[in-house]
């Protein structure tokens, strides 16, 4: 009964989410779009369904066994292109620089360090074309501490940021135009952090500087 109902809030959220995304990333049937921290893939399919794109999609997650699922779940679903699932961390992404349009992240911020933070946000703006989109939300932390602890304890998380934290932590790492938009978690009724950026084109990112990477995988 457990799996069944996990499986069932994880599509509904896929959906519920794939509005919302498409709508604060302005996303087109062009665009590449790389979500990090994907799960099982869930939103990604769903948006590329939604807008019928013509451009594969790429989910990176830590946990083997969610990508495993998301695999096999992609593999019946319909989609105009394959949604591509790989095992990798946000901190050393394992594709090349400037592939992508728009990076995706979903309730990942919460599960990060400080100094992690910083690395995804560099590591996302290294695979952002110039001028690609960041779309992010997480929790908002509460005015009740034991509520915030609660959740961090439940989530084995690290913390909960403000949105001020986040778009000095955006700004730090060459993000602009940033605004706010209302996402609303259809599972559990707590607010959230909620921001879309572009990447600065004149913002030289110290993790492009580096000649060594050799990505372990890249989109054809």
């Amino acid at each position: 009964m457990a799996s069944i109902l996990g499986r069932l809030i994880f599509s509904l959220s896929g959906v519920v989410y794939s509005h919302t995304f498409v709508r604060a990333a302005r996303l087109s049937s062009a665009d590449r779009v790389l979500e990090i921290g994907c799960g099982m893939g869930t939103i990604l399919t769903a948006v590329q369904r939604k807008i019928c794109s013509n451009k594969p999609y790429l989910g990176i997650d830590l946990s083997h066994q969610m990508v495993l699922q998301g695999r096999t779940k992609i593999s019946t679903a319909f989609v105009m292109k394959p949604v591509e699932l790989m095992v990798g961390s946000a901190v050393t992404l394992p594709v090349n620089s400037s592939l992508f349009d728009v990076v995706l992240l979903s309730h990942v911020i919460k599960y990060l360090t400080d100094e992690q933070l910083c690395l995804v946000l560099e590591e996302s703006a290294r695979v952002l074309k110039p001028g690609g989109r960041i779309v992010l939300w997480e929790f908002n932390p509460v005015l009740a501490p034991f509520v915030t602890r609660l959740i961090l304890k439940y989530c084995r998380a690290q913390r909960l940021r403000s949105g001020g934290e986040l778009r000095h932590a955006m700004e730090t790492a060459g993000y602009c135009d940033l605004r706010g938009f209302r996402i609303i978690t259809p599972w559990l009724p707590w607010s959230n952090v909620a921001l879309t950026g572009r990447l600065n084109g004149s913002y030289l990112n110290p993790r492009l500087t580096s000649s060594s990477r050799v990505p372990a995988k890249r989109l054809g």
